[in-house]
């Protein structure tokens, strides 16, 4: 077990300086594992599917496996800074939570306006191709989700400030208002995906592909995303409790997420009936 220190004020000073005992390892160190072993099969087909198909790629999707893939290896340097590089596991682990946790809810906003696009405006669709949006917000992820990620965790005590203004206020921001916007665009697609056109009460293959994509997106989003995003607003209440406590419950919330959307969406797109 991890030995709680006396001194609360005298530990909230040290950095990275929870000391993880053998079951709290041997958990994170199953965490690493799994997560890898489930989602890089997972990745590399969906990319295979994705670089091999005469279809017009899905840019956004495409992204998000990439995205996913990058978290899948961090996830393994920390595997590896658990047993041998110790002094910065902890840093691994909370680059990993902001970098999931911003980036990963940013990929399903988007995913989510592209889908609310393509079924609610289908005459303005081509416009994300001709302004080259999608492209745009793929990057766009990547801007905002890895240097937030680094500043925030490898900053040192002069960027202390900072990441607690990062933390706290900015990535709890942004969060509540992406999962507004998939809360909103998800039930309005949903909504006009179930009415009835002229195959009546029965949706087509393709609706209900589109119908379950941005479910499956919503439920990830709210039972994932949200609850880490909450979470992190305990960051200045205990340090000890922050560190050894939320930040392993937010990886693996995290680390759930990073598998369950591949492997859902794998799965839509191989089954027509879904």
């Amino acid at each position: 077990m991890a030995h709680f220190p006396n001194n609360g004020t005298n530990y909230s000073s040290k950095i990275g300086s929870c000391d993880f005992g053998r079951s709290q390892i041997a958990s994170l160190a199953l965490i690493d594992i799994i997560t890898f072993l489930i989602g890089q099969p997972v990745i590399t087909r969906l990319l295979w599917i994705t670089f091999t198909s005469k279809k017009e790629k899905d840019i956004l999707n495409c992204n998000l496996a990439v995205f996913h893939n990058f978290q899948y290896w961090m996830s393994i340097l920390h595997l590896v800074a658990l047993f041998v590089l110790k002094p910065i596991q902890m840093q691994v682990l909370k680059f990993l939570v902001v970098y999931a946790g911003l980036g990963g809810p940013m990929n399903l906003c988007f995913i989510c306006m592209q889908r609310y696009f393509a079924v609610i405006h289908p005459m303005s669709y081509p416009l994300l191709k001709k302004y080259r949006c999608r492209e745009v917000w793929a990057v766009a992820v990547w801007i905002i989700a890895v240097p937030t990620a680094f500043a925030s965790t490898f900053g040192g005590n002069e960027m202390a400030s900072f990441r607690e203004d990062m933390i706290n206020t900015v990535s709890f921001t942004v969060m509540v208002f992406m999962t507004v916007v998939i809360a909103r665009v998800s039930i309005k697609v949903a909504m006009t995906l179930t009415k009835s056109g002229p195959e009546g009460n029965k949706l087509s293959s393709g609706k209900r592909r589109a119908f379950t994509t941005v479910c499956a997106t919503a439920v990830t989003t709210l039972c994932f995303y949200v609850p880490v995003a909450l979470l992190q607003k305990f960051r200045t209440m205990d340090n000890y409790i922050y560190e050894c406590v939320i930040t392993p419950v937010c990886i693996l919330l995290l680390s759930v997420a990073g598998v369950v959307h591949p492997v859902s969406y794998l799965y839509i797109q191989g089954n027509p009936s879904a």
